[in-house]
């Protein structure tokens, strides 16, 4: 098996060169390597190529997701955390939601939404676009159709980074307790176990409160409503709970780090953005190359239930993998030229929503929230300019922003 170490590598997942940009580093072990790598300073093996990716996300019985999606193992059941049976069964009621056809029932809020933030932003003229628009936007849609208070949007964003701390190695158990860290566990998962802890008893207390209330109150158009008439033994209010804390985080975070990845493509690719502004048309596939070449959700860990073939590379049980969307979004066995930002590509396969059954439950949503975001932006403004230094997410697992200035030169109404 190809066993190699962080300096023979060239590549350590989890330090700040590969957090910051871990594009470069893919692109050498694409050439290097045929096979998934065992990184022995990490005790996890690294799968990369496409065609390997793709098998791997498919295989869910031999690889897991019971024990967590990050490095260190945990068993929060979340929505992405659940193996069968119970992830088809739970998944299944939320389907017809968020399928092409139901999140279509959602286009006069998000484009409600996305309307009056751009516009707000626009009038502003210079501004940090991710705190100001990017962040709320998902915040706002997600938990109308979830079925929290609107007035409790501000306590929500306080969870803003849970999802984060899940996958900068969280250490936290099964009972919601902190594990003991190892001696030589970085500054950054200690603060990202406890962050994480905080976030999911502080946020599950709350939706524990929510979901009591509304029992109490008549059923509304939203999945609360949806999953109440649904129980009678398919779902337990335990159950309602954890997926409601999963969509609600999950909706958010990610669709925040995409808008942001998007710009930012963009901004470092001006005759693409040029393009797109030109061509209105290229708005849906501008959103597909950009989850192709910056997926939100750069990778996920499984857990080997049995030995598993992956590629020609025989994994033992019980070891933790990698499966990277980001580098098997650049192979170049699959895409040419991968590292080249091309909105009018065929990026038909590309897993920058994952593939098997964790395929992204919410993936036509977030296609529907970002092509809005970006025709109503590029209806908008004659230009848009960095005027700061954009400010990357520090996560080994998400690429998005934090912060993202610039000046939006608004379109003068032509008088008529």
């Amino acid at each position: 098996m190809p066993s190699v170490s962080f300096a023979e590598a060239g590549f350590d997942p989890f330090s700040p060169s590969a957090m910051d940009d871990p594009y470069p580093a893919y692109a050498d072990l694409l050439t290097r390597y045929d096979e998934p790598l065992y990184l022995e300073d990490r005790d996890m093996w690294l799968v990369l190529r496409w065609e390997h990716v793709r098998a791997a996300a498919k295989n869910h019985r031999a690889l897991s997701s019971a024990e967590g999606i990050a490095y260190h193992r945990s068993t929060l059941p979340v929505l992405f955390g659940l193996d069968q049976p119970d992830h088809t069964r739970i998944r299944k009621l939320i389907r017809h939601d968020f399928s092409p056809r139901g999140v279509r029932f959602w286009r006069p809020l998000i484009e409600k939404v996305c309307g009056e933030l751009l516009d707000e932003a626009v009038a502003a003229g210079d501004i940090d676009l991710v705190q100001h628009a990017i962040i709320l936007q998902p915040v706002r849609v997600m938990t109308t159709i979830v079925g929290v208070p609107g007035e409790d949007l501000k306590t929500l964003k306080l969870t803003a980074g849970v999802l984060e701390s899940f996958v900068a190695n969280a250490r936290v158990g099964p009972t919601g307790t902190l594990e003991p860290d190892d001696p030589d566990e970085s500054v950054l998962r200690v603060k990202a176990a406890k962050q994480a802890l905080s976030g999911v008893a502080g946020l599950s207390a709350f939706l524990t409160k929510v979901l009591a209330e509304r029992r109490t109150q008549p059923p509304r158009e939203d999945l609360v409503s949806e999953l109440f008439a649904a129980e009678e033994g398919r779902i337990s209010e335990n159950e309602i709970m954890w997926l409601c804390l999963s969509l609600l985080v999950g909706g958010q975070e990610t669709m925040t780090h995409f808008l942001g990845s998007m710009l930012d493509a963009l901004l470092n690719h001006p005759s693409e953005l040029r393009k797109v502004r030109e061509h209105p048309e290229l708005i849906g596939p501008t959103i597909e190359e950009t989850a192709r070449f910056y997926p939100a959700v750069q990778n996920v860990f499984r857990t080997a239930t049995t030995d598993v073939m992956v590629g020609n590379t025989l994994i033992p049980k019980d070891a933790r993998v990698e499966l990277s969307f980001a580098a098997a979004n650049r192979d170049p066995r699959k895409f040419p030229d991968p590292n080249t930002y091309v909105i009018d590509r065929v990026t038909d396969g590309h897993l920058g929503f994952g593939d098997g059954i964790h395929t992204c439950v919410g993936a036509h949503l977030a296609r529907l929230q970002a092509t809005t975001f970006l025709r109503m932006l590029l209806e908008r403004t004659t230009d848009i300019e960095l005027i700061g230094e954009l400010v990357k997410v520090q996560s080994p697992a998400f690429r998005g922003l934090d912060h993202l200035p610039l000046r939006l030169t608004p379109k003068v109404a032509v008088p008529v």
